[in-house]
């Protein structure tokens, strides 16, 4: 099973990080390897998003489609998501962000396990980049779409 944590001190409002990391039917406009997302089930009751989501992602000539569930508390500033179906054998990942001073403190952690040991070797190999592409991503949005607190 491959894991990765990261901690980001960034200069945006929790409030705003926490709608870019819940955002996601926007992935694919700025999220690298997704090609499609579909949102279904939404509920929305007292700061909690809970949907499922179904991602299509593609790279370096493979394709694949998974579906996760998603709880996302506005409270918290806290999103979990888990594994429904797919080509996982395990995943889960989770968001937590807090406010820092004038900077905001994102926790981000990613586990997952492919069935298939062909992409879970590719997965292995590129988890550093492809982890670091993504955070790269969520980064360049929120400097966007907010502004920045840092004086």
């Amino acid at each position: 099973m491959s894991t990765h944590r990261e901690t980001l001190m960034l200069p945006y409002r929790p409030e705003d990080l926490f709608d870019l990391a819940s955002d996601i039917a926007r992935y694919p406009e700025f999220l690298p390897w997704i090609k499609a997302l579909k949102v279904s089930d939404r509920r929305e009751d007292d700061g909690r998003i809970l949907c499922r989501a179904e991602a299509s992602v593609g790279f370096k000539g493979f394709s694949e489609t998974f579906v996760t569930d998603v709880d996302a508390r506005r409270r918290e500033f806290a999103i979990d998501v888990s594994l429904v179906r797919g080509p996982f054998r395990k995943l889960r990942n989770n968001w937590r962000i807090e406010a820092a001073g004038s900077l905001a403190r994102v926790d981000f952690s990613i586990e997952f396990e492919f069935r298939n040991f062909v992409l879970q070797a590719l997965a292995d190999a590129n988890k550093t980049y492809a982890v670091g592409r993504v955070i790269d991503a969520f980064v360049k949005e929120a400097g966007r779409r907010y502004v920045s607190t840092a004086a």
